[in-house]
């Protein structure tokens, strides 16, 4: 749905505030942009919470550019997890690791040990990712060597909407599905707006059990999310009770 409809559906349906007078001013209890205000931050709780807006690739949150030498990339403030990253060159994705594993020791001499010998990468084309060196921070190895300066990373990301809802673009479209427009967005923008300080001891009751809604919402979004992504459990033998006959 576009933000008109919203702002229409919000205001005479659940708000009744929209009634067309013969002479005065319009009878505008709130406003559109406060409406507006409020289907951003439901946009944004339902993807912080139940993680239903995930892409790869976007232009904006799942796209790094590497430089010559550089590890450490800053991430879109609207990511909220990596799932994967890939070369943009390659069809399999970089490995996953954790930082502490980065910088743990390993045999350089297959036939030496030295625990005082720390992990080395020869640049070139990146290999593995960690995401836990800090909030919203990549950490590729080895370092892109001059041949890969340039070349582009593809992130497969859940992520926060990237372009909120203004009253300047009326025909722009929220960015989470259709499905969470009415029920969603809607119904918290209406909740918060009936629970304001200077509404009526009625009007608050309303609104709570319109947020109340919303929260039931998102947490079906999130489990609609985690069926979608849950694996065919994987065939496995008991090494204490297999046996071959």
């Amino acid at each position: 749905m576009k933000l008109v409809d919203l702002l229409e559906y919000t205001a005479e349906e659940y708000l009744d505030d929209r009634t067309a007078l013969l002479d005065g001013e319009p009878d505008v209890l709130w406003s559109d942009k406060t409406l507006v205000r409020y289907f951003n931050e439901a946009q944004r709780r339902l993807c912080r919470r139940a993680w239903s807006l995930i892409d790869l690739g976007h232009p904006q949150a799942g796209v790094i550019v590497l430089a010559t030498g550089k590890t450490i990339y800053n991430l879109h403030k609207s990511v909220l997890r990596v799932y994967s990253a890939r070369l943009e060159s390659d069809t399999l994705p970089l490995s996953r690791s954790t930082d502490d594993r980065l910088a743990g020791y390993r045999t350089v001499d297959p036939d030496f040990f030295d625990v005082n010998q720390p992990a080395a990468f020869t640049p070139g084309a990146p290999l593995v990712f960690t995401t836990d060196t800090g909030t919203r921070l990549l950490h590729i190895e080895p370092a892109p060597a001059a041949a890969q300066n340039g070349s582009r990373v593809l992130l497969k990301v859940a992520r926060l909407p990237v372009c909120e809802l203004t009253t300047d673009k009326p025909d722009e479209s929220p960015e989470v599905a259709e499905e969470y427009h009415l029920d969603g967005l809607c119904k918290y923008a209406a909740g918060k707006a009936l629970t304001h300080p200077n509404a009526d001891a009625s009007a608050k009751t309303e609104g709570r059990v319109l947020l109340k809604e919303f929260e039931d919402l998102v947490k079906e979004a999130r489990q609609d999310r985690q069926r979608a992504e849950a694996a065919e459990p994987r065939f496995q033998f008991a090494s204490t009770t297999a046996s071959l006959r």
